[in-house]
């Protein structure tokens, strides 16, 4: 998994573009007591001389339904974020591929852990970002002991910052046990999501998705995916995903913005697949987003927001 520390020069910072350095908040402030914040994750693309950015409208949209879900403070246009987020390409002059993270944060310094008579801002900043996942081989993954949370003790729906404790003791395990990311189980026992991806199978030569229901997230990428596949004519159907439907699958499938597509070798130590390529389900999905990133897609002109 990469690592990437270094941000690009300029931030978006109580509605400044600002050098990186300045973007700075006190360690009194409501978000960084509480986890009061929500937030985006959205690819850039360098290629052939320009800057594209992938589904820029569909991560505002998820952004503004985080909102409106936490019940936060705060008004944002599409066109007020469309021209902050070219503001800040323009300013930072993407030479490589980039990831692009906007959030909603509140500085406010209240001793009480609330959404309501807070006050909440807008802020962005950019860090260059290739392969989230380094392995070529495909992925190791485990079954976290840890539980996926579920809607009803917060929403699965909107990408909380403070939710993401969740994920961070489910891939710290991972990690700390030799494996790549895990996997996470609802309060049901089914299978659900990565630590920080959605799913899909391939089993017994259909396609398979965990159902919507209360404790997954649903992914951009994962909705690029379906695109994908209906344009295929491949079925896929959603249903309860339990540990040993995992462990015989034909492919394991991982998607996420910083992911994209990739696949998994092996789950808790059984082996999915012993070629060190993605199977061809892996292989159509990864192809197919190559060519809308590089704008061969027929969606390519809908997705993709580019800068001179």
């Amino acid at each position: 998994m990469s690592n990437q520390k270094v941000m690009m020069p300029y931030a978006f910072f109580r509605n400044e573009v600002v050098p990186f350095q300045e973007a700075t908040v006190s360690i009194a402030s409501h978000s960084l007591q509480y986890g009061t914040s929500c937030f985006g994750g959205i690819r850039g693309y360098f290629h052939a001389g320009k800057v594209k950015v992938f589904r820029l409208q569909d991560h505002y949209e998820r952004l503004t339904n985080a909102v409106k879900i936490l019940g936060m403070n705060i008004q944002m246009s599409w066109e007020n974020f469309q021209q902050v987020i070219e503001r800040m390409v323009k300013a930072n002059t993407p030479q490589s591929d980039f990831y692009i993270r906007p959030f909603i944060f509140s500085e406010d310094q209240v001793l009480t852990p609330r959404f309501d008579g807070i006050d909440f801002d807008l802020a962005i900043y950019m860090t260059p970002l290739g392969h989230y996942f380094e392995s070529s081989r495909g992925l190791r993954l485990m079954i976290s002991s840890w539980r996926k949370v579920s809607d009803a003790a917060m929403s699965t729906k909107a990408k909380a910052g403070g939710f993401y404790v969740n994920s961070a003791l489910a891939t710290t395990e991972a990690r700390q046990n030799g494996y790549d990311e895990a996997l996470m189980m609802d309060d049901q026992g089914n299978i659900v999501e990565a630590s920080a991806a959605n799913l899909f199978l391939v089993y017994r030569g259909e396609v398979i998705m965990p159902e919507a229901g209360s404790a997954m997230l649903e992914g951009i990428t994962r909705r690029t995916v379906l695109e994908f596949l209906e344009e295929e004519g491949i079925r896929v159907r959603a249903e309860r995903i339990d540990r040993s439907m995992v462990y015989t699958c034909d492919e394991l499938i991982l998607t996420g913005t910083a992911a994209q597509v990739v696949f998994a070798q092996s789950v808790d130590g059984r082996v999915i697949t012993s070629k060190k390529q993605p199977g061809p389900i892996c292989q159509l999905l990864s192809k197919k987003l190559t060519e809308a990133i590089q704008g061969k897609h027929s969606k390519s002109s809908l997705w993709l927001t580019e800068y001179n």
